[in-house]
This record gives C-alpha cells, structure tokens and sequence, in this order.
C-alpha cells in the first residue's frame, strides 16, 4: 500500500513526503489524505521513472489475494491440458463449468487515478487516462525513436482503436489489442506509398488488399507481410478484375506474379 509511513506526523495537506511502493521508495510531492498521495502531483519512483498527475485514495483487491488466485487458476489451466485423452470409445470429460472470481479482501492505498504524464527511465513518455495505476482509456504514448501512438489503451496496453506513426513514415490506423495490430485496419507504407488495408492477428497483416500507389491491388491472403495463395489482381486504370499468384524463390523473394482464369471487366 502506498501511504507516508508516519501519517500522523503529516497527515494532510501539501507536502513533499517519502514514503514506498511494491519497487522501492517513491518521493511524491502534492496533496495528502490521511498519508495517502492525493490529487495533483509529482511521483518520482526508484528506477528513474517520474508520473506527474493525479493521485486518488481507493479501496481496491488485494494484490497478494489477486496473484494467488491467478496463480492457482494457471495451476488448474496447465493441468487440465496436460490431462489424459480419453481412450477409444470413451466420450470426452465434461468441461469444467467457468468458476466465477472470488470476492477478495479489499486494501487502502494510493494510485494513479485521473490524467497524468508517466515518463519512464528510457525516455518512453504517456500522456492520458489511468484508472486505478493502470493505462485506461485515451492517451498518448511517444518514443525515444520518435514512434508515436495515439488512441485507446486498456489495463496498460495499445487496446481498441488507435494510430501508430513509425520513424519510418509509415502509419497504421485500426485496432489494437495487447499492443499489437488486432482486428481490422491499415497500414501505409511511406517508402512505395502502397497499403495494406484489412484484418490483422497478433501484430501480422494476415488477410485483405494490398493496393499500389497507381491503384492497381492483390486481394487474398497473407503470411510474412507477403501474399499467398491465389488471389484476385484488380487493375487500377480499368478496374478489371483476373485470379492471380505470387511466386517466390528460395529465399523467401518475390519473382512473378501468375495470371490464371478470365478476366472480369471492371465497372
């Protein structure tokens, strides 16, 4: 719990108190309520990061109580899919009914809990919402390479809709999930001005169109950031329309583009 180790020695009010979270010892200089960091501040923390923001008192699960739970529940996870498959003729195990959370005991401490700027160590900086010490809702997230984010986080992640501007020049507009590209979005690339426009699994580009900078595009699947299989090659001046393949070498590189079927005329 985050709170002045002698509160009753400061209380409240504005102060510049030393006092200790889960890392180490913190310097919080602002309001106090009862010990507990309160309102807008200054938190420097023990490995170099420093949050400047809002504070609020909360009564939240016990984190000790919330990790022996998770741990356990793994425990059980990690069992079960080790667990024998049934011999031949024997009808599967039931699955387990989905056991809902306990309640936990509730502690008093002081969190991150309003807008702030959280500025890490290695020069990584946030600028948005927190709920409960965690990244929630919208902010803004730049980096020492000159990366940007833009958009929704949830529980400290790039989660929901955002953009993310690369050193590069490129940009993907979508959505996100667990800081990664998840969901429906695209991606320009700044070096060929061409895009790739559609869905996205764990940070990869895996099925919609890539489409050139005159127009023409390749709509299919993807694997790598490459097509593959056979797809449709749509014609950027005539909108015409022909089932076409991507070769490749050994290598990995890409060597011809193979037309099959008829063509269809475009609009």
């Amino acid at each position: 719990s985050l709170r002045h180790p002698h509160p009753e020695s400061i209380a409240r009010g504005p102060a510049t108190a030393e006092m200790a979270d889960e890392e180490g010892p913190c310097e919080w200089e602002g309001e106090l309520d009862d010990g507990f960091p309160t309102g807008q501040g200054t938190m420097k923390y023990p490995n170099g990061d420093t949050y400047e923001g809002q504070y609020a008192k909360l009564e939240v699960d016990d984190p000790a109580a919330v990790a022996a739970y998770e741990a356990e529940k793994a425990e059980k996870e990690a069992a079960a899919a080790e667990a024998e498959p049934p011999a031949d003729g024997e009808d599967p195990a039931p699955a387990p009914e989905p056991e809902a959370p306990p309640e936990f005991p509730k502690i008093t401490t002081s969190l991150r809990h309003g807008t702030g700027k959280y500025t890490f160590a290695s020069g990584v900086v946030y600028e948005g919402d927190y709920v409960e010490g965690k990244k929630q809702g919208a902010g803004v997230m730049t980096f020492p390479d000159g990366g940007k984010y833009e958009g929704a986080f949830d529980k400290d992640c790039m989660a929901g809709e955002g953009v993310f501007n690369y050193p590069s020049g490129d940009v993907y507009s979508g959505a996100f999930a667990g800081n990664k590209k998840s969901g429906v979005g695209s991606y320009m690339f700044k070096a060929s001005q061409s895009q790739f426009i559609g869905e996205w699994e764990d940070g990869e580009f895996k099925r919609g169109e890539w489409v050139l900078s005159n127009g023409t595009s390749w709509k299919g699947e993807f694997e790598g950031g490459k097509p593959v299989g056979e797809g449709v090659q749509t014609f950027g001046r005539t909108g015409n329309q022909q089932p076409a393949t991507y070769e490749y070498a050994d290598d990995g590189t890409m060597t011809a583009l193979k037309f099959s079927g008829t063509i269809r005329a475009g609009a």
